[in-house]
């Protein structure tokens, strides 16, 4: 790169191809009237590729409130990280100009002892909100929601309650439905926009709000659950409310948008073994923390499936060409078992299936992996006979197909089902304990039927 940087115009904003081919050379030649036009979230794309020294270098020159919009757009852990080798009282107020909810993550990623100084040194109003929101769960919708609400009162006119909500413009982050409480502020209904904009100016807010409030939570809902309600409902937003119906809070789409990415690839990552929160930048010693302990439980299931194959040893020294097979057998078991479990697991997270419909979804899935272990049965058999001549062998290629897949079918819907009703989560590793079963059940049905009908 070169000084084409510096040649742009002053106010331009930074393109985004421009953000992601600047390299550590032209940080030098950004200017801070190019950066205040650039959207936040590209410039949190660059911070992220550099190291501590340069993102210092590149938030001092911009305003607190556009670093507070850039720091936001990091994760958690690297705002917490960038902001504790701050001055602390830079670091303050950057905090200040985050929404309660963002606040919340990122001072929760600090160790207790400086967590209790930020705080001390928050405005008051602000620290205790926070301090309030610290206090559920981070995959609760308490950890997830934000304090600040569009609230009118029931008894309101519709002319007081839109001069009271043009006040709280200026105070809220957003404002997607308004929340009609009373003085203890429990939550009696819902009033739109519309509405409110179409009613006579002197009716009241109680005559045109909506009691009947679909898709409310408790703080200690959990988030998926959240993005479920959300999701099936349409909303732009739910409402928190604690037993007595006070509320709490919201949990905005924005903020279910991040939950169902999050998830979508934490539980990408379990199905494997690893840890749901790693990431690329992830400590090599946290991702071993993380990932070698299953690892290990793969270690001791493959010894499962080697001591079936020990047990054979005889047969396949007598019959090499079992050997040659054994992995096209315990492979397309392996393949079809993947299929139910991914299948099991996406239905589990969107509720599509329920208690008692496990036992008919694993027969379904029996049965279909019973269709295509036919199928690949056929065509593997077939093979089979072209190259050896040999109709036995065929057979056994056939049927140990067959079963093997109408195993692993079930298996894939079994496992995951069962680790639900643990009360543990379904993707956690559930394609190492999948792997076991096509492994084992492949290689002994395999090699059992070639000892029975091939040699003996």
């Amino acid at each position: 790169m070169d000084s084409s940087f510096q040649e742009k115009q002053s106010a331009e904003p930074y393109s985004a191809d421009e953000m992601v081919s600047m390299e550590s050379e032209d940080l030098q030649n950004i200017t801070a009237e190019r950066l205040s036009t650039t959207p936040s979230v590209q410039i949190a794309h660059l911070l992220d590729r550099l190291e501590m020294d340069e993102k210092r270098h590149v938030l001092r020159i911009i305003p607190e409130e556009k670093a507070a919009e850039v720091i936001a757009e990091l994760r958690p852990e690297d705002s917490a990280e960038l902001l504790g080798v701050m001055r602390q009282e830079r670091a303050v107020q950057i905090l200040g100009h985050f929404d309660p909810d963002d606040a919340t993550d990122v001072i929760g990623e600090f160790e207790e002892e400086d967590r209790t100084r930020l705080l001390e040194n928050l405005e008051p109003e602000q620290a205790q909100t926070v301090e309030d929101l610290l206090q559920y769960d981070e995959d609760s919708a308490g950890g997830i929601m934000t304090s600040e609400v569009a609230t009118v009162n029931a008894e309101m006119d519709v002319d007081e309650a839109i001069s009271h909500l043009r006040v709280l413009n200026e105070e809220l982050e957003t404002i997607y439905y308004i929340y009609v409480v009373d003085e203890k502020h429990h939550l009696q209904g819902i009033a739109s926009i519309r509405d409110m904009i179409l009613a006579p100016r002197n009716k009241l807010i109680r005559d045109i709000m909506i009691t009947d409030i679909v898709g409310q939570v408790t703080p200690d809902t959990d988030k998926e659950e959240v993005a479920f309600q959300v999701a099936e409902h349409n909303l732009l937003a739910v409402p928190v409310v604690d037993a007595d119906r006070v509320l709490l809070g919201i949990v905005t789409h924005d903020d279910v948008v991040d939950i169902i990415h999050e998830e979508a690839t934490e539980d990408l990552q379990k199905l494997v073994g690893a840890g749901g929160d790693e990431s690329a930048r992830s400590k090599i010693s946290y991702s071993l923390k993380r990932r070698h302990p299953w690892l290990l439980v793969n270690l001791v299931t493959a010894f499962f499936a080697a001591g079936i194959v020990f047990l054979f040893r005889e047969e396949i020294e007598k019959l090499s060409l079992l050997a040659v097979f054994m992995p096209i057998i315990a492979g397309m078991g392996g393949n079809s078992g993947a299929q139910t479990l991914a299948v099991a697991i996406r239905s589990l997270a969107l509720g599509d299936i329920h208690p008692d419909e496990s036992l008919r979804f694993c027969l379904r899935e029996g049965s279909m992996a019973f269709f295509h272990g036919t199928i690949t049965g056929l065509i593997a058999a077939s093979i089979a006979y072209f190259i050896e001549k040999d109709f036995m062998i065929s057979f056994v290629i056939l049927i140990a197909m067959i079963m093997t897949m109408t195993i692993a079918g079930i298996s894939g819907g079994f496992i995951p089902l069962a680790l639900k009703k643990l009360g543990w989560d379904p993707a956690q590793s559930s394609s190492i304990f999948l792997t076991t079963v096509t492994d084992v059940v492949g290689f002994f049905i395999f090699l059992s039927l070639g000892a029975w009908l091939l040699i003996s």
